[in-house]
């Protein structure tokens, strides 16, 4: 067992901001029981994700995609209200971790990805307000669509291309999630490839128009990566059991 503010300290020190202008609230952001033992993560705190924590009986939810944005207006209604009250009924508590989720570089989104896939050279890539989100590194030399299937094994999602870069690969850039737009900046990295969640139709000009190698591999499914991990690594630190709660989303 632990306290939830001694669950909160340990989660900051381990996630921490690291002064990353975010678009959200880090940290703890529904305050539930004081003292926990059963926890799960998940990518989004949707309604369904909720539910399955519910019938899980946690007393913890630490999830990448929080409830609260800067964007939002912040009204207590609507589906939000029933996220809300769902959380508190049970006692759960819901900690968010976003950027920092991405950039652990052990634990987040795009380092352990490109750890588990056995890249070499690892380096930042990515940055805001001058710290790096993202990595890229080395890979064995390989056709683009070894690379394209390897990467769907991994993420176990099929990948959207744009193959406007060299037919043989040996560099890439991986940023988890809703970067697509950081092609232009991959392109000035001189990597042969650029890998993220999601995409837009700039992307399929501007890859073929940079001559670099593009793969989306789902939003979502770039971004179970961290949460998969967190919970492995809270299981084993803390002794408290923490499961990943997975939800179908194919965007």
């Amino acid at each position: 067992m632990i306290t939830l503010d001694e669950l909160a300290k340990r989660l900051n020190a381990l996630l921490p901001s690291n002064g990353v202008a975010d678009y959200c609230i880090n940290g703890l952001q529904i305050e539930g029981k004081r003292n926990i033992v059963k926890m799960a993560t998940a990518v989004s705190a949707s309604l369904e994700t909720i539910q399955k924590a519910v019938d899980a009986k946690v007393d913890v939810l630490i999830v990448h995609h929080g409830l609260f944005w800067n964007h939002d207006k912040h009204g207590l209604k609507g589906v939000l209200k029933e996220k809300v009250y769902q959380l508190l009924h049970h006692g759960i508590s819901l900690f968010a971790y976003h950027l920092p989720l991405d950039m652990h570089p052990t634990l987040g989104n795009n380092w352990k990805a490109a750890i588990d896939m056995d890249w070499t050279d690892l380096q930042p890539f990515g940055y805001i307000n001058g710290i790096p989100i993202g990595v890229k590194g080395r890979i064995p030399r390989q056709t683009r669509e070894e690379v394209q299937k390897n990467l769907e094994i991994y993420y176990e999602h099929a990948a959207t291309v744009a193959l406007g870069g060299e037919e043989y690969m040996e560099t890439l850039a991986l940023i988890s999630g809703g970067a697509y737009k950081n092609i232009l900046e991959a392109s000035q990295a001189g990597v042969d490839g650029f890998i993220t969640g999601n995409f837009d139709e700039p992307v399929w000009h501007q890859a073929y128009e940079e001559k670099i190698n593009f793969f989306a591999l789902g939003h979502s499914s770039t971004e179970r990566v961290g949460p998969r991990a967190l919970a492995k690594y809270l299981n084993s630190s803390l002794k408290i059991p923490c499961q990943f709660l997975d939800s179908l989303n194919p965007f």
